[in-house]
């Protein structure tokens, strides 16, 4: 049986790029994109849907490819890397969501809306590691 939350969170997202491109300016979190690296950072197998949910998220936002999407393809071969080789844990998440998130000041974001959607992203990523745990218990 398939869990309807991959769908749950690209409504959600699709539902943030839609804020993000109406906000006309106003101080706001990318919320798309919070939404899509929480889910990427909770659970490495989630790329089949949140790389082109990001790609979109780029090509929407701001107009290229090479936004985020590039770094975030890297992302889950990084994580299964540390992943064998430390163990899962906080900080290399933590850095890994630091750097794919960086092209966002590249691309005009400033650094108060970098640093709200980096706190935003960080109870989604905890909310979705929870559901997901819970999910295989």
């Amino acid at each position: 049986m398939h869990s309807p939350l991959p769908l749950l969170l690209l409504a959600l997202a699709i539902t943030g790029l839609a804020l993000s491109l109406a906000s006309g300016g106003m101080l706001q979190p990318d919320w798309s994109l919070a939404i899509l690296l929480g889910a990427l950072l909770a659970r490495r197998g989630t790329w089949p849907w949140v790389l082109p949910a990001l790609l979109l998220h780029d090509l929407a936002l701001y107009w290229t490819p090479w936004g985020v999407f590039p770094l975030a393809c890297l992302l889950p071969i990084l994580l299964q890397r540390m992943d064998a080789q430390l163990g899962p844990g906080l900080p290399q998440r933590m850095g890994m969501l630091l750097l794919v998130s960086m092209p966002m000041l590249f691309y005009g974001a400033g650094l108060m809306q970098w640093s709200l959607t980096l706190l935003l992203c960080i109870p989604v990523w905890h909310s979705l590691a929870y559901m997901y745990d819970r999910q295989i218990a």
